[in-house]
């Protein structure tokens, strides 16, 4: 009984501590985020107050700050889906991770239509140091190898075994 209860705990740390990497991954995308919005969102101009009338602001759609966004929900999720202990997202999970880790190193040696013009061979060259990107880096590696062992290891919880419609048993 001691052997058991001390692996579940040790299952909710790993599961505390994926969720935890991975709000940290969000709120270091939240930063970028706000920064792609700033950029793309023009000032505003309104002539509201002298003539009543308001200016129409010209908006353009940011990829980049849109996948930002993106990332910061998905990553949100994640931590939910790990924190509860849904072992059937799991994979999900962990494939998003990983794609979000190789389209970062496939960016690193070429250029990739829709996410830039050219390679950014620099980002390997910032991985010395503490910076936004190389936390979110760590913590893409840490939450593909936790993950892994909580999918291996981890028989998920028991709302996972109520929301799970396809287990045979």
């Amino acid at each position: 009984m001691q052997k058991s209860k001390g692996r579940y705990e040790v299952l909710h740390l790993t599961r505390a501590a994926v969720a935890f990497l991975a709000m940290l991954i969000a709120a270091a995308h939240l930063a970028y985020a706000t920064q792609m919005s700033a950029f793309s969102s023009p000032t505003h101009t309104s002539n509201q107050i002298s003539t009543g009338q308001t200016i129409p602001m010209q908006m353009s759609f940011n990829e980049l700050g849109f996948w930002f966004d993106v990332e910061v929900i998905a990553y949100g999720l994640i931590a939910v889906v790990f924190l509860l202990g849904l072992r059937t997202w799991y994979p999900l999970s962990m494939i998003f991770n990983a794609f979000n880790l190789g389209i970062y190193f496939l960016s690193g040696v070429t250029a990739i239509p829709g996410i830039s013009m050219n390679a950014f061979p620099g980002r390997f060259n910032l991985m010395f140091g503490l910076s936004s990107i190389n936390i979110i880096i760590v913590c893409w590696i840490l939450v593909l190898i936790l993950g892994l062992a909580l999918f291996k290891y981890d028989p998920g919880s028991q709302l996972d075994e109520l929301l799970a419609t396809r287990k045979t048993k």
